[in-house]
């Protein structure tokens, strides 16, 4: 097993948080193109998956719960 120690003197933890959140958000706004292209793989390999056949069967499932529990207790609210 291997363990790492690090330590940061002389710096507050939360100054060098800001400042990773800071250099993140540039890095996202210099590199819009590339984030948008990685979004459309991610979007594409997304829907792939949710029309795989199991994936509708469970989603059909869940829709079939949903439905007959709103169904349900809208009919115990009208009695």
């Amino acid at each position: 097993m291997v363990k790492i120690n690090i330590t940061i003197e002389g710096e507050n933890v939360s100054e060098i948080i800001d400042e990773l959140l800071h250099m993140s958000l540039e890095l996202l706004k210099t590199n819009r193109k590339e984030i948008r292209e990685v979004l459309k793989i991610l979007a594409d390999e997304s829907l792939e998956i949710l029309n795989e056949k199991k994936t509708l069967e469970k989603g059909a499932e869940l829709y079939r719960k949903i439905n007959s529990e709103i169904n349900w207790t809208y009919k115990r609210s009208k009695e």
